[in-house]
């Protein structure tokens, strides 16, 4: 994991204590990093503002936070990184893309967080909900972390859809359970919420280093004919990284709302490809 917020630094050393294979050690410019096999890259977040939905603006605020990550990227394959990449952080899926534009890692190593979070909460919430075992819940929560979308055409409780209960209707699987979920992975608190991401991150790495695997809905890359394109739908990761994407059958308004996205992603990205400090790649 490497950390340059001198803050969240301090609570990594402290967290060391309790922790027998945990060493917090200083990297300088002739640490070899052949061997690193994962980096986990936890910015300052306080470009944040989850009020500001504004692409432009976004990308105004995001430029400093990604010249930044493009320096320690820079300096980390200079001594010989060649591992995975985990980024968290909020709109992670600008970071997954320019980790990509900047670096020439293989772009199955580079894995944004993505809406696994909220993934994990719903998942859950229908536990507690339905007084389930968590493996006979099925959730795909999509898009971005700052704008995620469920699609709940895709939630099944056993072998039934979760629509099929809320259709049928009584005390214990009420009609509001949509809205209800709906409000509680809208909370923009979850995508800074040092607790959950690190649930989040302890999912990937069990999947990155301990030959498991997942289906869930980080965020990639895909690269063709040298041009990067956003992937933000469901994904198998094992040990490789990226494995494979998933072609998940949406109804109409959720691929429209997975578009808008989308297309929200690219416009920042492409904003911030106009500035002269951090989206060249000389």
């Amino acid at each position: 994991m490497f950390v340059d917020d001198y803050d969240y630094l301090t609570v990594v050393k402290k967290a060391s204590e309790i922790c027998q294979n945990l060493v917090i050690e200083k990297i300088d410019d002739n640490t070899d990093l052949a061997t690193m096999n994962g980096l986990i890259y936890l910015p300052n977040t306080n470009f944040y503002d989850p009020k500001m939905s504004d692409a432009v603006e976004i990308a105004q605020v995001m430029r400093e936070p990604l010249f930044e990550f493009r320096k320690t990227l820079n300096e980390l394959i200079a001594n010989g990184f060649n591992g995975k990449i985990i980024l968290n952080s909020p709109h992670d899926e600008v970071f997954v893309y320019f980790a990509a534009y900047f670096s020439g890692l293989d772009v199955k190593k580079i894995i944004g967080i993505g809406t696994l979070a909220q993934e994990i909460i719903l998942r859950e919430s229908l536990v507690k909900k339905f007084r389930v075992n968590g493996n006979d819940i099925n959730v795909n929560t999509l898009g971005l972390n700052t704008k995620n979308l469920v699609a709940w055409s895709r939630v099944y409780i056993g072998p039934s859809p979760l629509l099929t209960y809320v259709a049928n209707g009584n005390d214990d699987n009420d009609k509001e359970i949509i809205s209800d979920l709906t409000t509680q992975l809208n909370d923009a608190l979850i995508v800074t919420n040092p607790i959950i991401q690190a649930k989040a991150i302890s999912y990937l790495l069990n999947c990155l280093f301990k030959n498991q695997s997942l289906i869930c809905s980080v965020t990639s890359v895909k690269k063709e004919n040298d041009q990067f394109s956003l992937l933000l739908g469901p994904k198998l990761v094992n040990e490789i990284g990226i494995y494979h994407a998933i072609n998940l059958q949406l109804s109409d308004d959720e691929n429209e709302e997975l578009d808008n996205n989308l297309k929200q992603a690219t416009t920042i990205i492409e904003n911030i490809k106009k500035g002269k400090k951090d989206a060249k790649k000389d």
